[in-house]
């Protein structure tokens, strides 16, 4: 066939036509429409600037491309190689100018607010038939008469009637705006230069629309990788069933890609050979609808799954080989079931439930990408070297759980720690991308420097930073700290049955939230908090700590917690009752009991971390 590229002027009203007729498409490799309506930051292109810009040089100066295919019944089909959001853009004014030009409905709007009338929603009715007129609709409307027919039963009619000419006027002032020089028509006479690419592949057009963008910086590296794998498929899924869970998500994927385009879109069809960024997009999309913490591809910057594959790999260039991709698959699975396993062993959901209702389980969701990607390749790392899996969660479990608790700490101190955790770094690029591939080396490394001594003086400076003693006041009783429900949890998991699970928990004071004290310390302290059956705490209320042991389950779950509820006799040394309510009388001796129960929690937490 032969090539040629042929350059066009189109007046708006055809390229509407064709959209309207369906005789343009939107190809795989085409990115996602992205410009907002109105500028939202500065010098960033918008639909509103670019249709300011087309009615004051009434030509789109800048060529939109496309490839061009004559069917056999001599029609036409075009495929967008370049424009998209101009084309959107154009579509969009032209079916609802007044969603981009709003401001040309304020005096109208005025008129109508104007109105002395009771029935407000049949005014809200109207100035919404105004707002979602077309182009087409408000430039040839002779009169607003017929848009007020639906309320001519009611009072408001006649009302309407006495402002129809002020209304008409307006109205006749909204379409002098929307003309040309306020003579003529926008779609009728604003010229859209096109390039045709008559007979190219789609290969080829792929191609194009990488040159076109790749040297002016509007593509991201994904939406370059669209255009550089889009015909890199010789590589086949050996397993059936994971492969039409893959097809699946890659179809959820192109759908997404085509909500809010006014352009016929790409369908993934299952018949279709799956190109290399198809596989990565929809294994992505598979596994974050298997895991958690698995976030969907963007199209911004680079997913984690390229990262993922490109660090395996070395590249994407030639390396998409069916045995390539199959162990990609696998390894990336296993180290996925890994990571959650060790995300439940922190947390297991069934206790953390009960206890936190679900906010520390959410706060591992929220790793970063490039956190992820290390975590990932360290799992893969372990796993080729033949590690058990008990010792990889240990090493992740140490990892995860460090990086969570610097987050805690007040930027003085964090310094001091941020230097072992590994997954937490400030530059970007060619160091993070050696990182993850050194990591697949060496996986140990990503709790290595995390000794046991390290931890304790962390768990020290947290809970020097969260002792904020005060002089008695009424105050609301703060949030829980992350590290705080880490340690209280595994002390949970560790000393209390788990025939008590289905029972419902509160975090409450040991010392009475409602006590008054003199001078200064902090009835919040970590060490005055318990993990507390809920029907124990409201039997005692702000009572003796000897009311839980006579509660339902008390005696039983008191035996649990021994080393952390204070015996009776410690307990009157530092409270006492005047009037039913409780004084703290010993400050020092309350002080002296936090401090124990604190470093309770903390071996008990190191413990089951190290030992």
């Amino acid at each position: 066939m032969n090539k040629s590229i042929k350059n066009e002027q189109w007046y708006v009203k055809q390229l509407i036509s064709k959209i309207n007729n369906q005789e343009i498409c939107k190809p795989k490799f085409q990115r996602k429409r992205k410009w907002d309506i109105k500028c939202k930051k500065e010098n960033t292109p918008n639909e509103y600037s670019y249709i300011k810009f087309l009615y004051e040089s009434e030509n789109s100066v800048h060529a939109i491309t496309f490839g061009q295919d004559t069917t056999n019944s001599g029609v036409c089909r075009y495929s967008n190689i370049d424009g998209n959001n101009r084309i959107n853009a154009i579509k969009h004014f032209m079916d609802k100018p007044f969603e981009i030009f709003d401001e040309y409905l304020v005096t109208l709007f005025q008129l109508l607010d104007d109105i002395d009338t009771e029935d407000k929603e049949d005014i809200v009715l109207i100035k919404n038939i105004f707002q979602n007129l077309s182009y087409n609709e408000i430039i040839h409307m002779k009169t607003s008469a017929k848009y007020f027919k639906q309320i001519n039963k009611t009072k408001l009619h006649s009302k309407i009637l006495i402002k129809q000419n002020e209304i008409d006027e307006e109205i006749e002032i909204i379409q002098e705006k929307l003309k040309l020089n306020g003579e003529d028509n926008f779609d009728n006479n604003v010229k859209i230069n096109v390039n045709l690419f008559d007979g190219y592949t789609i290969d080829e057009l792929s191609k194009t629309f990488e040159d076109i963008n790749k040297y002016d910086s509007q593509l991201t590296e994904v939406e370059l990788l669209s255009c550089q794998l889009f015909s890199d498929n010789e590589f086949e899924i050996y397993d059936n069933v994971l492969k039409a869970e893959l097809e699946n998500a890659i179809k959820n994927y192109y759908e997404m890609k085509a909500e809010g385009e006014v352009l016929i879109c790409h369908e993934y069809n299952f018949k279709d050979d799956m190109n290399s960024h198809d596989f990565i997009i929809g294994f992505q999309k598979m596994c974050y609808d298997r895991y958690v913490f698995i976030r969907e591809s963007d199209s911004d910057s680079v997913s984690l799954f390229f990262k993922l594959y490109k660090a395996i790999n070395g590249s994407f260039k030639d390396t998409f080989t069916s045995k390539n991709v199959n162990h990609f698959m696998k390894t990336t699975l296993v180290s996925c079931d890994i990571m959650t396993e060790t995300i439940s062993n922190i947390f297991t959901d069934k206790i953390n439930k009960k206890l936190f209702n679900n906010a520390c389980q959410e706060k591992l969701k929220l790793l970063k990408k490039n956190n992820l990607c290390v975590l990932l390749c360290s799992i893969i790392g372990f796993v080729n070297n033949s590690i058990k899996k008990d010792e990889i969660i240990k090493h992740l479990e140490k990892c995860l759980i460090f990086h969570f608790m610097i987050r805690d700490l007040s930027l003085k101190h964090k310094e001091e720690f941020r230097k072992y955790d590994f997954i937490s770094y400030k530059v970007g690029g060619n160091f993070v991308e050696n990182l993850i591939k050194n990591t697949l080396v060496n996986p140990s490394n990503i709790s290595n420097l995390i000794t046991k001594e390290i931890f304790d003086n962390l768990l020290n400076a947290l809970f020097f930073e969260t002792n904020n003693p005060y002089e008695y006041k009424s105050k609301k009783r703060r949030a829980l700290k992350f590290f705080e429900k880490t340690i209280m949890f595994y002390y949970y998991k560790e000393k209390v049955s788990t025939n008590m699970l289905e029972k419902e928990f509160s975090i409450e004071h040991i010392i009475p939230n409602s006590c008054v004290w003199n001078d200064e310390l902090d009835k919040d302290r970590t060490g005055n908090l318990i993990p507390i059956l809920t029907n124990m705490n409201c039997s005692r209320q702000n009572s003796h700590i000897k009311k839980y042991k006579k509660s339902i389950d008390g005696n039983e779950f008191c035996a649990f917690i021994k080393d952390i509820i204070p015996t009776d006799d410690t307990y009157d040394s530092i409270v006492s009752y005047k009037d039913r309510c409780p004084n703290i009388i010993n400050n020092e001796l309350y002080n002296n009991l936090c401090t124990k129960n604190e470093n309770c929690y903390k071996n008990n937490f190191l413990h089951c971390l190290f030992d």
